[in-house]
């Protein structure tokens, strides 16, 4: 497998959640395990872990398996300076970045390999994962399919080392939207079956509901 590096962020305040979403727990793991055992399963061997202000609280509960961790001192920056500081952490080496939401857990390793695949073979390329939903119509209980689906962009992206200065360069409100829009950037679409790939958790409810369904 070429030579990159999985930067998980989770290092948001989780303002809204309450706690850390790193260690919202899942069939008895949590999130942060979740997410790198995949990636372990995946063939991820560079696996970097930003936190912010409740890292003591991360790794007093949380212990890494083969991971490094990296201490984001501003993550009120926004996810953008997350990421910076997981690139920083990963060296020179690293030919490409993929950036992973802590509070994805469920993401297959199938569609990490998936999308690592698509990269390998376009490492110029910005990848991004994308998900064919059904939609509702408001219109008309009979319409086409083409009109009832939609794709729809999630999580992870993976950005070639050679975006790697606009990383740094993009202003810090526009975050890696400004990165995934710029005129030079290139993009390849992975069409994944994952419907994880758009499912995250910032309210209370929506970890209630993941959590009835366990």
């Amino acid at each position: 497998m070429a030579n990159f590096s999985a930067i998980v962020l989770a290092a948001g305040d989780s303002k809204r959640m309450g706690r850390p979403k790193a260690l919202l727990e899942w069939r008895g793991k949590f999130f942060v395990e979740h997410l790198c055992e995949n990636l372990r399963l995946a063939g991820v061997e560079d696996r970097i872990v930003v936190i912010g202000k409740d890292s003591k609280t991360i790794l007093s509960a949380w212990k890494p398996k083969g991971e490094k961790t990296a201490v984001n001192p501003r993550p009120d920056m926004g996810q953008i300076s997350s990421f910076r500081t997981g690139v920083e952490a990963a060296g020179d080496f690293a030919e490409g970045y993929m950036v992973c939401l802590v509070d994805q857990p469920m993401i297959k390793p199938e569609t990490y390999k998936q999308i690592i695949n698509l990269w390998t073979a376009n490492k110029d390329c910005i990848v991004i994962p994308k998900y064919l939903k059904q939609v509702t119509s408001h219109k008309s209980q009979v319409t086409s399919l083409k009109s009832q689906t939609q794709f729809k962009r999630g999580h992870p992206i993976i950005i070639p080392a050679v975006y790697r200065s606009l990383c740094f360069e993009g202003p810090l409100e526009k975050g890696l939207h400004w990165v995934t829009h710029h005129q030079s950037a290139r993009i390849a679409e992975a069409e994944v079956e994952d419907k994880n790939i758009l499912k995250d958790f910032d309210l209370p409810e929506d970890y209630e509901q993941l959590s009835s369904k366990t």
